[in-house]
């Protein structure tokens, strides 16, 4: 059994977190505001009225892929299209250690990492690395098109492969996109590019 490693957790904004979280390792932007090579996983932002874009986060740990999750009011959650502002979660202000942790298993590699060494041991290495490598080269075409036709037209391949090898966020939002959700295109993008990087850290 792999043995779960710590990803590194950024929080942005007043009070964000007082607790741990089991396979995260927590680190608060405001006393550590510059990543220095450090390696962000994902984010949890405590939404205010001078919150900061999504994408100037990204910007800041120089991540264009980051799963940001927003840290918000019910009223917010549920008033906000927070998927178009470029979350790619949001968790209620005030939430339990096991509500923020389910909100972010989507974002640790490493389930997706045991399912596809499952995977390996019922089919084989060399036939698993195959069909990684061909769903590594779809997802590098959808997180490069633009074209909605195009994009509605691969999606629902992509997420049928993607929950076969573990990949359940990818998988739930490329099928929206299938679907006729095309607003979600940017963010099921970002998905795409995060597991392109869970794909490179295959050992």
């Amino acid at each position: 059994m792999r043995t779960m490693k710590k990803h590194q957790l950024m929080l942005v904004g007043p009070h964000v977190l007082t607790t741990s979280i089991a396979g995260w390792q927590v680190w608060d932007c405001a006393s550590d505001p510059v990543p220095s090579g450090r390696q962000v996983d994902a984010a949890l932002v405590a939404i205010t009225r001078d919150t900061s874009p999504p994408a100037c986060l990204r910007a800041l740990a120089d991540a264009p892929s980051l799963p940001v999750l927003a840290l918000a009011p019910d009223d917010w959650i549920k008033r906000k299209d927070w998927r178009v502002l470029g979350y790619d979660g949001a968790v209620a202000t005030g939430a339990s250690v096991d509500a923020l942790a389910d909100a972010l298993a989507d974002w640790h590699r490493d389930a997706t990492l045991e399912t596809l060494a499952r995977l390996e041991a019922s089919f084989g290495i060399a036939e698993v690395t195959s069909l990684v490598e061909r769903f590594g080269a779809m997802l590098a075409t959808v997180r490069d098109e633009r074209d909605p036709a195009a994009l509605a037209d691969m999606a629902h391949r992509v997420a049928g492969i993607a929950g076969t090898l573990g990949f359940a966020a990818l998988g739930r939002l490329w099928l929206r996109v299938s679907q006729g959700e095309i607003k979600l295109a940017d963010s099921a993008r970002r998905a795409a590019a995060h597991a392109i990087g869970t794909i490179a850290r295959r050992g």
